[in-house]
């Protein structure tokens, strides 16, 4: 075979694959795969699968939502808790005040009126 004859040939051979590639139902081999019964309901399988995912998807943004509602609810009861602290000293010392204060009325306990002066007091003046 001279070369012009192996260049002929050559250039017949990719023409007829490249016709092949572009064509394959030309072979005349028909290759049918067959699916096996599980994967017979995947279309309906995979459907159900993106619904789930964007579900999901949208229950999550939800999540989010509610966390970032309590995470400014926290943020405000934070910023509130000193004004509380100094709220409940200031409450509990006007209470201890008022507990520990003489009005010079008898306490429950006592049989005395309110004439009468403790042992270590002196009379009350009016």
């Amino acid at each position: 075979m001279d070369r012009i004859t192996a260049l002929v040939a050559i250039a017949h051979l990719k023409l007829r694959l490249a016709i092949l590639e572009r064509h394959p139902d030309l072979l005349g081999t028909e290759m049918e795969i067959r699916r096996p019964m599980e994967l017979a309901g995947l279309k309906s399988r995979l459907a159900r699968a993106k619904k789930t995912e964007s579900d999901i998807a949208e229950t999550g943004k939800r999540y989010d939502a509610v966390l970032d509602q309590i995470d400014e609810a926290h943020g405000a009861a934070k910023a509130n808790v000193g004004h509380l602290e100094q709220y409940a000293s200031e409450l509990r010392s006007t209470i201890e005040g008022m507990v520990a204060g003489d009005n010079g009325a008898p306490t429950d306990g006592d049989q005395a009126g309110p004439d009468s002066a403790p042992a270590d007091r002196p009379p009350y003046i009016s």
